[in-house]
């Protein structure tokens, strides 16, 4: 090879790697102006809290889902909602006791929104819905916490997708396509978004190479309170309600009716045996003989569980809509709870353990949570019926 086509080979390959840097610092000002473009601008609108809330949910993140979803605010205007009108049509109060109820709602408004928090973290976390304990077990405050999250719709409504986000003033409303997945019923649910206070924001750096260059990156802190969005209620969810609880409604009385012959039937059988049951344990002094217990005992295993059995054996017959699938199902826990507690007291008559009896007592107390919840169910079903209906 000649000089002359040497030098020019080596210009060549000199402006060639000129041009490669050239590009490089390009792009890695493009890459930089991105980064901070999406530091800056893009997690600051209410389209990227969105979307980092519909990730986090996907991805039980709870950490990340909290930083774009007020949870207590939500849960708090939800709950007002839900309750709104809980005693308006109940025939069965008068004006100051329904006042007195709706101001008692008022009050427990903070504890109810708390464990519901706590439910939907718990949910998130372990993908399991379980109550939460403390003051809300049982019905410490008066309100059967299940029953209320049941009629949420919160446990058996299913998130599709998001929808669109738009500006409506200083606040933003975004919309989340989910269905009730009873009834099967698509609802858009409106989301409110507000601008809350952020902290400064840092990027870690680190060396970033682009073709046969390095480049080197510190830390980038952006010291400055900035906005961010965050969801803060649900706009339509007293619509949301109106519209999928007139067709549960209608299920559930619809097995109620399909299912009161049984109901009727088992419980003039149930008060024929609690009364042989009483007469079989009377003593002249409070304690039955060795003969008595075992003849309750052979009573109760031969005679009452049977019954149950039979009764739950009829229930399950029955088809059962999915509006009245919490019902029926509270209605198998109840009948299984009760022969357990039966079984248990059996025990204890058999073996005259104290502790068996200590556990028939528990598994009573469990049976009557469940059986009043079933109560108020269809209490509140026949009361139903009773309101009239929207125009």
């Amino acid at each position: 090879m000649d000089d002359y086509t040497w030098r020019k080979r080596l210009e060549a390959r000199r402006k060639r790697r000129r041009q490669e840097r050239l590009f490089a610092v390009f792009l890695f000002a493009a890459m930089l102006g991105g980064l901070v473009w999406y530091l800056l601008v893009y997690t600051k609108t209410p389209s990227y809290a969105m979307e980092a809330a519909f990730e986090a949910l996907k991805d039980n993140d709870v950490k990340t889902f909290e930083k774009h979803v007020d949870l207590p605010s939500i849960t708090a205007r939800a709950y007002d909602d839900l309750t709104l009108d809980l005693f308006k049509y109940d025939k069965q109060l008068s004006e100051n006791e329904r006042i007195l109820f709706e101001n008692f709602y008022v009050l427990i408004r903070p504890q109810i929104s708390q464990g519901a928090v706590d439910v939907i973290e718990y949910r998130l976390d372990n993908g399991q819905w379980v109550l939460p304990g403390g003051i809300l077990t049982g019905r410490q405050l008066g309100v059967d916490f299940d029953l209320l999250l049941e009629r949420s719709l919160i446990r058996h409504t299913s998130i599709r997708e998001l929808g669109k986000v738009e500006y409506v003033g200083d606040k933003a409303r975004a919309q989340l396509k989910v269905v009730e997945d009873y009834t099967g019923v698509p609802f858009t649910l409106e989301l409110a978004l507000e601008q809350v206070t952020d902290s400064s924001r840092t990027f870690g750096g680190g060396e970033i190479e682009l073709f046969d260059h390095k480049w080197t990156v510190g830390s980038l802190n952006f010291n400055f309170d900035s906005t961010n969005w965050k969801v803060v209620g649900i706009e339509n969810y007293r619509d949301y309600l109106d519209v999928v609880a007139p067709i549960l409604k209608q299920e559930l009385e619809d097995y109620i009716d399909s299912t009161a012959e049984i109901i009727d039937r088992y419980n003039g059988t149930f008060r024929y045996q609690q009364d042989a049951f009483v007469y079989m344990q009377q003593t002249r002094d409070g304690v039955m003989s060795d003969q008595q217990r075992q003849n309750v005992a052979a009573y109760i295993e031969g005679t009452v569980i049977p019954a149950l059995q039979a009764r739950q054996a009829e229930l399950d017959q029955v088809g059962v809509p999915n509006g009245a699938l919490y019902l029926s199902r509270l209605r198998q826990e109840s009948t299984t709870i009760t022969i357990r507690a039966w079984e248990a007291y059996i025990q204890g008559l058999r073996e005259d353990s104290p502790a068996a009896f200590d556990t028939a007592e528990s598994l009573l107390k469990q049976e009557l949570a469940v059986d009043q919840r079933v109560e108020e169910i269809i209490h509140n079903s026949a009361v139903s019926r009773d309101r009239p209906e929207p125009p």
